[in-house]
Formats: C-alpha cells, structure tokens, sequence
C-alpha cells in the first residue's frame, strides 16, 4: 500500500510537484496512488507490453489501445496525469465527493471506464442506472456515507473482475493482479475517508 509519507516522498520530485501544481489535493493524491499502483512510478513509467493484458502498450497505467493516437513510449508524467484528470476524475466528479469515495470511483474509472464505473456507482447509491453521471447521480452517491459506498463499490467491482475471467478464461491470469488491486485500493479508500 501507497502510504503517506510514500506519497509525499513523490510529491516532492520536482517533475511531479510541477505536473501537480495546479489540481486539487485529492486528485493528487489519488493520481499518485493509481499511478503507484499502475507501475507509473517507476523510473521508465512502468512501461510494459503484457500479452494477457487487453491494453497493450502500456505507460503510466495509460494504454495504447485506450488512445490510439498517443504515442505511448514518448509520454510523459504530466500528459499521463493531465489524461487521468480529464477523462477519468473530472467524469466521474470526483472533486464534489469525498476523498475515499473519490479513489474508488477514480480507479474504477481507470480500471473499467467511465460509463461502466458510474453504472457501477449508480447501482450502489440507488440512483436510475442509465451510465449518465449528472446532477442526480451525484446527489444519490453524496446520500450514502462514504465508507458504505466505498464497500458497496469494492464489492461490486470485486464481482466484475471475476465475470471477466468467467467470461474469457484467457483474462484468468490477471485476476490475481486485479484482486491485490482491490485489496490495496480499499486500505487506501478508508485512509482517505478521514480526508473529506
């Protein structure tokens, strides 16, 4: 698990406090747990080209089959967390949630996209189930308290990885990844409760 201290050890390289500069402290607290979590802190990024992994080439948890057009190899750490803000945190309205809540949607978000994580999210709060993150939704998930959510969330998401496998046995292989995943996004998502 990415800890504290962890996190501001990387907060202070100077590359990243610039790339961070500018977003709120949840974000970038978020981001650099993701990132930890993708092998994006690592010196090369965690570049890697698994073939188990739908994704393909890979940099920054950020994935050539996700953006077709970026040249992975050649990107850096700001344009990597300028992506995760943009087509991952803002959809999901993380700034308005609290900052458990707001990692779990996030990597969720990483991790299955956008429109899958808020039917996820939708059916945990309660909320009309449509993929449609708006106004409504996020008034139903701000009505569950943050570590209900967060539970009702992991769960979900739980379950989710194992239909992949069940449905595609070649994913089978990654389901040890996605379940340490979990295991370390949940330790984190009850530390960040405290946060908000």
């Amino acid at each position: 698990m990415l800890t504290p201290q962890q996190i501001e050890h990387y907060r202070t390289q100077p590359e990243i406090a610039a790339a961070l500069r500018q977003y709120s402290e949840a974000f970038c607290r978020s981001v650099l747990t993701v990132l930890y979590l993708e092998g994006g802190l690592k010196d090369d990024g965690g570049l890697n080209n698994i073939a188990s992994d739908r994704g393909g080439l890979t940099k920054f948890g950020i994935s050539q089959n996700a953006y077709p057009r970026i040249n992975i190899e050649a990107l850096e750490i700001h344009q990597a967390i300028r992506l995760y803000y943009r087509d991952y945190w803002e959809p999901m309205q993380c700034d308005e949630l609290n900052p458990g809540a707001a990692l779990i949607l996030f990597d969720g978000a990483v991790q299955h996209g956008v429109d899958a994580m808020t039917r996820i999210a939708q059916k945990a709060a309660g909320a009309k189930v449509d993929g449609l993150n708006g106004p409504r939704t996020l008034k139903a998930c701000l009505g569950v308290l943050p570590p209900e959510f967060i539970t009702l969330l992991l769960s979900s998401r739980s379950y989710r990885y194992a239909r992949i496998a069940v449905d595609d046995t070649s994913q089978i292989a990654n389901l040890r990844g996605w379940y340490n995943r979990i295991s370390h996004i949940a330790q984190c998502c009850y530390q960040e409760v405290s946060h908000g």
